[in-house]
């Protein structure tokens, strides 16, 4: 804690005056995420907060503008600890006027997947009784559709309310802060195509000091001023990215939509010094133009795995400033690599954030050897355990070297058996993309007479390339063991990815 605290202090938030901020922050409002704008506000007053389509606000009005929110929730909709909201919004300054704005209230807040399905959001929605949600447009169907309808409001003014309007004209009914502790926060994890899983926490100051200092040295985060996030803020990474960049003054800019073209040019455009995105957004633009990337002084990669080939063709093309966290929505940030790690080994996760505690175990709940695979399991102040338990079982299988970095091999439920041997489909990934013609690769199980199980590969190749089956089945027959050995090799134009940036593998199937 003194030493969080200490680091604090040298990145001049603890100085007299953010001190002074922060204590103001809390007895105005209480403990609760308004504490975060209400001390940049008084810290940053003539910064841009956030730039979107809309256009710019400042912290001062982004202030004003959540506040106004909460006494209208309060007052309007009776929001308070106790009820239930959920936000279905793409990346934009509303969702961020909502998070803050519910927060206030002391409701429970609910981050829900904009790319959801009608079953979905249904199914979801009976086993959560909300009191209110908030939307987008794109998604108004699901809620016109669903027990939700009459309990609705619009992020922008295409709906009978809108937060947009609510925030512009004064609620005068008793309109004042009322003092709350923030409600738990919930985001959804898993999903693809059958039922969402949930990761609720309480915001605690406290508890996040740790990795909070640890990510803002390691990255540097205290000389950045203009950061673009990519990754949805519905996301625990994009949440997480929203919250320290407004901790630190910075100028946030977000888009609805990732589209790699508009990405570049905003980045370009603004000459934007970090970004927070998924691998397959960093793959996307320096495809499309990695030019545009150079103002570029740090790039977040989270939220999926970051292959080899694409560390290596970053650091060549814009330089030694990539960064690689690990985490899952239970757990929270838990592994990063700096740029220095990637160059000891660029298949790294990096090591364990300050804080965190790490077991790698057998089947026998046992800890492996160092350089043995085992399922990934880690504890610290800020994870979630839905099962109770002292640690998150994280699903995914890694190692550990002699000097401390962690490598993942895979999900255990990805893993097969074929020919009795345990194969994870992970390594023939690593293994695909190694060839100078394979842009991107995913690999699943698939049922087999002789092996019982077999691996199928899905390939996208480089633009305008032929790779004859034949031809990569004798390329890999050089590097895999015969058990490794796809079963089935399919080419694709562009493989499937979810909306937080994955490779859709139930689409695969």
């Amino acid at each position: 804690m003194i030493v969080a605290l200490t680091k604090l202090y040298r990145l001049k938030l603890l100085s007299p005056r953010g001190l002074y901020c922060l204590f103001h922050s809390v007895l105005t409002g209480g403990i609760n995420l308004m504490a975060i704008v209400r001390y940049a506000a008084k810290r940053y007053p003539g910064n841009i907060a956030v730039t979107d389509e809309q256009g710019d606000i400042s912290y001062t009005d982004l202030l004003t503008q959540c506040e106004q929110l909460a006494i209208v929730l309060t007052n309007k909709y009776k929001l308070c600890k106790g009820k239930k909201v959920a936000v279905m919004c793409r990346n934009h300054v509303t969702l961020v006027r909502s998070v803050f704005g519910i927060s206030q209230t002391g409701a429970d807040l609910y981050l829900l997947n904009v790319e959801m399905s009608q079953g979905q959001f249904d199914n979801f929605c009976s086993r959560h009784s909300f009191d209110l949600i908030i939307y987008d447009e794109d998604v108004e169907a699901l809620i016109q559709e669903s027990p939700l309808k009459n309990k609705a409001i619009a992020a922008y003014n295409y709906g009978p309310a809108s937060v947009d309007s609510l925030v512009r004209k004064r609620w005068v009914s008793n309109g004042k802060i009322t003092r709350a502790r923030s409600g738990k926060i919930t985001v959804l994890t898993g999903g693809t195509t059958g039922e969402f899983k949930t990761a609720a926490r309480k915001a605690s100051m406290v508890n996040f000091l740790d990795p909070f200092t640890d990510l803002v040295t390691k990255l540097k985060l205290e000389e950045i001023k203009s950061v673009y996030i990519a990754t949805p803020v519905y996301h625990g990474f994009g949440l997480a990215a929203v919250f320290m960049g407004l901790m630190l003054g910075c100028r946030l800019y977000l888009l609805p939509r990732f589209e790699k073209q508009k990405a570049c040019e905003l980045i370009a455009g603004n000459r934007i010094e970090a970004v927070a995105l998924v691998p397959v957004m960093l793959q996307r633009m320096m495809a499309c133009d990695a030019g545009a990337l150079k103002s570029l002084t740090c790039i977040i990669s989270g939220g999926a795995i970051l292959d080899a080939k694409l560390v290596q063709e970053a650091t060549v093309r814009l330089g030694s400033i990539l960064f690689n966290l690990y985490g899952t929505s239970e757990a929270g940030v838990s592994i990063m690599a700096t740029p220095a790690d990637l160059a000891y080994d660029c298949r790294t996760l990096g090591k364990a954030i300050k804080g965190v505690a790490i077991n790698l175990l057998d089947k026998n709940d046992t800890e492996v050897p160092v350089g043995e695979t085992g399922r990934i399991c880690i504890s610290s102040r800020w994870s979630v355990r839905p099962g109770g338990g002292s640690r998150i079982v994280t699903g995914d299988l890694g190692y550990r070297d002699k000097a401390g970095y962690y490598y993942l091999c895979g999900k255990t439920d990805d893993m097969i058996v074929s020919g009795g041997e345990n194969v994870y489909p992970a390594e023939l990934e690593r293994i695909l993309l190694q060839h100078e013609h394979i842009k991107q690769a995913a690999v699943i199980g698939i049922s087999d007479e002789e092996f019982g199980q077999r691996l199928k590969a899905f390939v996208v190749l480089t633009d305008e390339c032929v790779l004859p089956v034949k031809e990569l089945r004798h390329w890999l027959s050089k590097r895999v063991a015969r058990y490794q050995m796809p079963g089935e090799i399919a080419f694709m134009g562009e493989l499937p990815y979810t909306s937080l940036g994955k490779p859709d593998k139930k689409n695969l199937v």
